[in-house]
């Protein structure tokens, strides 16, 4: 089961976090291109009662982090929340990308039964690590990524469900679909064209 919570964490949250680089990359170009502000993208928000795209993006990376943190039973990276820039988002899924790195699966042997209690301002949770990573950290995460995309989609970036997903890890791919996802084709290697 440890293997599972870890398979279902770490590389999940990488997976993703590098989708939301090539997303948040792909926005910058967009911006620049169409002339728009930057901030403006950056400030966008799906709902005026909802976070803007900096936020979502932190929050984001927090639940990464966070998780895998509590999972393996270690403490988590504390980032500012100061990031005003594309650049700094980036830094900051990089420096989310290195802590996740240097996570070992060993770490994460008796995750599943750990006990995870959050402190939040309004009270406290607590779960075992499995409930937690599929009742809290993963439909959190996932949530706060999806506002990212769907805000950028909103506005205009040229996003479509191939960068949302990136080539999922594990599938084996092959016809329109290969090409479309920019996937090797199942045999392993991609065709010269």
């Amino acid at each position: 089961m440890s293997e599972l919570i870890y398979q279902s964490s770490k590389p999940m949250f990488v997976h993703n976090l590098k989708n939301l680089s090539a997303m948040l990359k792909k926005a910058a170009r967009d911006a620049r291109a169409r002339g728009i502000e930057p901030s403006v993208l950056l400030n966008s928000r799906l709902s005026p009662d909802m976070f803007p795209l900096v936020r979502q993006v932190q929050i984001a990376t927090d639940h990464a982090k966070g998780c895998c943190a509590r999972l393996a039973g270690v403490e988590s990276p504390v980032f500012a929340d100061n990031e005003t820039t594309f650049a700094e988002l980036e830094a900051r899924i990089k420096r989310t990308l290195k802590f996740l790195a240097g996570l070992k699966v060993s770490q994460f042997a008796g995750a599943e039964t750990r006990d995870i209690v959050l402190q939040l301002p309004i009270g406290k949770l607590s779960f075992t690590g499995a409930d937690y990573l599929n009742g809290w950290a993963l439909p959190n995460f996932y949530f706060h990524y999806c506002a990212a995309y769907n805000i950028l989609r909103h506005n205009g970036v040229g996003l479509g469900k191939g960068d949302y997903l990136g080539v999922v890890p594990g599938a084996r791919m092959t016809g329109k679909i290969a090409r479309m996802m920019g996937a090797k084709p199942a045999g392993g290697t991609k065709k010269k064209r």
